[in-house]
């Protein structure tokens, strides 16, 4: 395990080309001023404490929550596993140490509401897929064990996304190619394909999250053939490679360039409730272009950008007819999201 710290700072060239090719993108995929802000702080998180350390620094400003003990999130989970059991994590919490750069008090929310979540979807897992999951070790995650095993958030959360998306036919065998917009550091493209090998993952986001995806799955996922990130003007110049690759990086204007129907599932996580309307509108006509038949994505019911005077509900997304939802629900667990599996028919 990598000692948290300060350390060389992210892989400047790479890094840069990102940024730079970003730069030029046309203005509907341009950052909302809301990421604007965040990206400065992954930034900046990125040069103080380097890649090696992601999980506990770029990774908060993801999926990975720092919960006060009142949240939702936790009053869900207190609800649903026994008395026995949260007596158990509650000591196990307090004795865990600290979580480097956390406060002492976020360490031991941090502890206590992974293993709690790890306890509900095991508990709801009839298909044993978390058993085959582990954290991996890179970017140094907050050492939370359970029977002697790493474990996550990040991967109990992509684990009720898998399960969710497989329950409404979306992983059938007739899906072949998935497109994700907005990875992340690839927490769930990393589930996804390490439970179905078999599928070919596109990846479309903004830097410093594609950087920080792209090297994180090519180093954890190191059996796949990768197309990273680099500028084209023709998919006919870069198709024999991508189309030979398993994981592909791209930033999201490049998805124009890409063959209509070329994509079976597209997946969208907490990311588009934090865009402006009209680019929320180009993305979805995109996906009309790009996918063959499944769309899942999981919101925020409410989001407010006071940095773009933008409020964003549920009811506001301009789904195209032709998407049949399978389901659109409450998610477990984050009940202040919803989730939607269409299919395109």
């Amino acid at each position: 395990m990598p000692p948290y710290g300060p350390n060389k700072g992210p892989g400047e060239g790479r890094l840069s080309m990102m940024l730079d090719a970003m730069a030029q993108a046309p203005s509907e995929v341009l950052p909302s001023r809301f990421w604007e802000d965040l990206n400065r702080k992954n930034l900046r998180q990125l040069t103080e404490s380097g890649y090696d350390n992601f999980k506990r620094t770029v990774a908060t400003n993801y999926f990975t929550w720092l919960l006060p003990l009142r949240d939702p999130q936790l009053r869900f989970l207190l609800s649903r596993i026994p008395v026995h059991r949260t007596v158990g994590y509650l000591l196990q919490s307090f004795t865990a140490g600290r979580h480097l750069p956390f406060t002492a008090r976020q360490s031991f929310a941090y502890t206590l509401y992974t293993l709690m979540l790890w306890h509900f979807v095991s508990a709801i897992d009839r298909a044993a897929v978390l058993d085959r999951l582990q954290e991996p070790g890179a970017g140094n995650p907050p050492r939370v064990y359970h029977h002697g095993r790493l474990i996550s958030q990040d991967i109990a959360n992509s684990c009720l996304e898998f399960m969710s998306i497989e329950e409404g036919g979306g992983l059938g065998e007739d899906t072949r190619t998935v497109l994700e917009l907005g990875a992340g550091y690839g927490r769930t493209a990393y589930t996804i394909l390490a439970l179905s090998p078999h599928l070919r993952y596109y990846i479309a986001d903004i830097p410093p999250a594609l950087y920080i995806c792209e090297r994180y799955l090519a180093d954890v996922l190191r059996d796949k053939r990768v197309f990273r990130f680099r500028p084209f003007s023709n998919y006919t110049h870069v198709r024999d490679e991508l189309e030979s690759s398993q994981i592909a990086f791209f930033l999201p204007h490049q998805l124009e360039m890409l063959p209509p129907g070329s994509v079976d599932l597209f997946i969208n996580i907490s990311s588009l409730h934090e865009m402006r309307m009209d680019q929320i509108a180009y993305y979805l006509g995109l996906v009309q272009k790009l996918v063959r038949r499944w769309v899942y994505l999981k919101e925020w019911k409410e989001s407010f950008l006071p940095a773009d005077g933008v409020v964003v509900r549920q009811g506001d997304y301009p789904i195209p007819k032709v998407w049949v939802p399978r389901f659109w629900r409450d998610c477990l667990v984050q009940t202040h999201f919803f989730e939607a599996l269409f299919e395109i028919v």
